[in-house]
């Protein structure tokens, strides 16, 4: 396989070099995100949350701001860097600040990573092409030679069309075991990022319990004037009908058993 293979590059087959041409940019990308994804964009997220806590909690903004410019100038310190400015200057705005930075930063850690298996399917794809296309001129072959020639060159022809698709298949392994172990990292990180996220906004911006339950529907407990005068009403006109009613019935059953008794 791999001699045949140095002999057709050799040869200079159209189809080897542009396999080879796209094995080359998934190679690059693998590289590119493996380091943004394991060394720019990944920090100690237990530690600079620790530290961040301590630091608001002591209400130390100027060391808060130092350590998130320290920790990185992406991921995780820069949408803390860009919350604390806007704790500072305009204290409603943390939460909105917050989700814009957020929703501007995740699609850059799996940038790129779909484009992996696109390429793993092209090269693939060239591949049997360039196979179909030899098997087609070494069958092709055998009309034009004498019957001498003709198993020699169908064999030839042969082995060196199944040199495409192994090409191919090599490339697709290497892409999509590449893109694999990317995207657990990538998922990883994102769940890291989420959880500071949320540490970061009940830190900067807490959620006001009271002002939700209306909007839930919870039935509130009335308060003690509102009680009081709730008993202090008056009745409604029905009730007292009511009363009045049940008043008239009993008296005339009375009038009647006296009746009877005289």
């Amino acid at each position: 396989m791999w001699s045949q293979l140095a002999l057709s590059l050799h040869h200079g087959d159209v189809y080897l070099y542009l396999m080879l041409g796209l094995a080359w940019i998934g190679v690059l990308i693998l590289i590119e995100r493996f380091v943004m994804i394991n060394f720019v964009f990944r920090i100690d997220f237990k530690k600079f949350l620790t530290n961040l806590k301590k630091l608001v909690q002591s209400e130390d903004i100027d060391r808060a701001v130092s350590l998130c410019k320290k920790a990185g100038s992406t991921s995780l310190p820069h949408i803390s860097l860009r919350a604390l400015e806007a704790a500072e200057s305009d204290p409603s705005t943390v939460r909105g600040v917050i989700e814009e930075e957020t929703i501007d930063f995740l699609p850059r850690v799996e940038a790129r990573l779909n484009v992996l298996p696109a390429i793993a399917t092209i090269s693939l794809l060239v591949g049997v092409l360039g196979t179909v296309d030899n098997l087609w001129a070494a069958f092709h072959s055998i009309d034009i030679l004498d019957t001498a020639e003709k198993q020699a060159s169908l064999a030839g022809g042969i082995a060196t069309s199944l040199t495409h698709t192994s090409m191919g298949l090599l490339i697709s392994i290497i892409l999509l075991a590449g893109h694999q172990f990317l995207k657990s990292g990538a998922v990883k990180l994102v769940e890291r990022i989420h959880y500071g996220i949320a540490v970061l906004t009940n830190l900067l911006a807490p959620a006001e319990t009271a002002s939700f339950i209306p909007a839930m529907g919870i039935p509130t407990a009335p308060a003690p004037a509102a009680a009081e005068a709730q008993a202090e009403a008056p009745k409604p006109a029905a009730v007292a009908e009511a009363q009045d009613d049940s008043f008239d019935d009993a008296s005339v059953e009375d009038i009647k058993d006296e009746e009877e008794i005289i």
